[in-house]
């Protein structure tokens, strides 16, 4: 039953034969050799985001604490009067 599923897989896929042990390790290979060549930049581009995301935060909670000391303000005028 299982090998029927895998068959009906590969053939969904178009491919007449396998591909060879020698060819996937090949395959394997090259984009293992693209993956460490492009990990430094994924690396600084995720600490780039990361530091992004931290200067948003801290924007967002500078301009919640600017917009709630006018209404504190307001509030302090309002009880004096």
């Amino acid at each position: 039953m299982l090998h029927e599923a895998a068959k009906r897989f590969f053939d969904s896929l178009g491919l007449e034969k396998l591909p060879s042990i020698k060819a996937l390790k090949q395959e394997y290979a090259a984009l293992s050799a693209e993956n460490k060549r492009l990990y430094p930049d994924q690396k600084t581009a995720r600490k780039e985001m990361v530091d992004l995301l931290t200067v948003k935060s801290n924007v967002e909670r500078f301009l919640e604490i600017k917009i709630e000391q006018p209404d504190r303000k307001e509030q302090q005028q309002e009880g004096s009067r």
